[in-house]
C-alpha cells in the first residue's frame, strides 16, 4: 500500500477550534477572544484589552508554565483561556497552579494584598471533568459551616464539549463550533470570520502553514530531548549518577542539562 502524504493545505482544512495549533491562531484576535468570554462568562459588554497567545509565564522557583491565551480585561482581571483534548492530567490543580503562576507574575513587588489582580480562569475541555452531565461549570469558594460564596478574586469556569450536540444555549452552540471543521454561526461572527480567514484566504493559510511548521519542529526538538534525558535517567539508576551515565552513552552533561531544561520550559501543568 502506497503511503500518501496529507498536504499542509488538508491539514489546516481538517483543524478545529478544540485543536491546539488552530485555537493559538484564533486567539491571536482579541475580538475572537472577546466573543468567547462575553458568551461563556455571560458579559454581554465584557471588554478584552489585550491577548497574548501561547503566553509563557516563568518560574524561577519550579516549573514554568504556557498558557493558550492570556486576556487582560477592561476592569483590569486577567483571563486565561486554557484548551484541553486530552484527558490525562489533573484539570483543578492545572487550573489553580496556572491561577496562581498569573497572580505572581501580576503582583508588584511589596504591593499590598488588595492589590493582587483578580483571575479568571476559563477551562475548555474535549471531556467533562466532573462527569456531572453539563455543559458549563462554576467552582466557587465557599464557607462550609455557612454555605456562603466568598469572593476571593479568583473564578474558575470549566466548559466542554461533550454534551454539547443536545445544549440548547448558546455556550453549547458555542461549544459546538469548537468541534466543527467549519464555522458558519451567525451568532459567533468573530469566530467564523477568523476561522474563515485562516482556511481560506490565502493570507490566513499561509500563516496557519507557517505555525504548522513550527509546530512540527518543535514536537520534534521536544520528542528527542525526552529520548535523551530518559535513556541518561534510565542508565543513571544502575550507574549510580547522571554524569557517568552520559558518559557511557557519549554524551556531554552540557547536552542532558540542555535536554532537560527544554522539556521543563514547555512542560504545559
Amino acid at each position: 500500500m502506497n503511503n500518501v502524504s496529507i498536504t499542509p493545505y488538508e491539514q489546516i482544512q481538517k483543524l478545529r477550534a478544540i485543536d491546539d495549533i488552530m485555537f493559538q491562531m484564533l486567539a491571536e484576535s482579541e475580538k475572537v477572544c472577546q466573543e468567547i468570554l462575553r458568551v461563556i462568562l455571560d458579559d454581554a459588554k465584557l471588554i478584552v484589552q489585550k491577548v497574548t497567545p501561547q503566553a509563557s509565564i516563568a518560574n524561577i522557583l519550579g516549573r514554568s508554565v504556557r498558557l493558550d491565551a492570556l486576556c487582560t480585561l477592561g476592569d483590569g482581571t486577567i483571563c486565561n483561556i486554557e484548551v484541553q483534548k486530552k484527558n490525562d492530567n489533573d484539570d483543578l490543580r492545572r487550573v489553580r497552579y496556572n491561577a496562581s503562576s498569573i497572580v505572581s507574575n501580576f503582583s508588584k513587588k511589596g504591593s499590598e494584598f488588595s492589590q493582587i489582580p483578580n483571575v479568571t480562569v476559563v477551562y475548555i475541555s474535549q471531556y467533562d471533568v466532573f462527569n456531572s452531565g453539563r455543559t458549563i461549570y462554576h467552582v466557587d469558594s465557599v464557607i462550609r459551616e455557612t454555605n456562603t460564596t466568598i469572593d476571593d478574586g479568583l473564578k474558575r469556569v470549566f466548559v466542554n464539549t461533550q454534551y454539547c450536540e443536545k445544549d440548547t444555549s448558546d455556550v453549547g452552540a458555542l461549544m459546538r463550533c469548537f468541534l466543527q471543521q467549519t464555522v458558519t454561526d451567525k451568532r459567533f461572527p468573530e469566530l467564523t470570520k477568523r476561522f474563515n480567514y485562516l482556511k481560506n484566504d490565502q493570507e490566513g493559510v499561509d500563516s496557519m502553514c507557517k505555525i504548522i511548521e513550527e509546530y512540527g519542529d518543535e514536537r520534534a526538538a521536544e520528542s528527542a530531548a525526552e529520548t535523551l534525558v530518559k535513556n541518561i535517567e534510565t542508565l543513571a539508576d544502575s550507574t549510580g549518577s547522571i554524569d557517568k551515565a552520559c558518559e557511557l552513552l557519549k554524551i556531554t552533561r552540557k547536552q542532558y542539562d540542555d535536554a532537560k531544561a527544554l522539556l521543563e520550559k514547555t512542560l504545559v501543568v
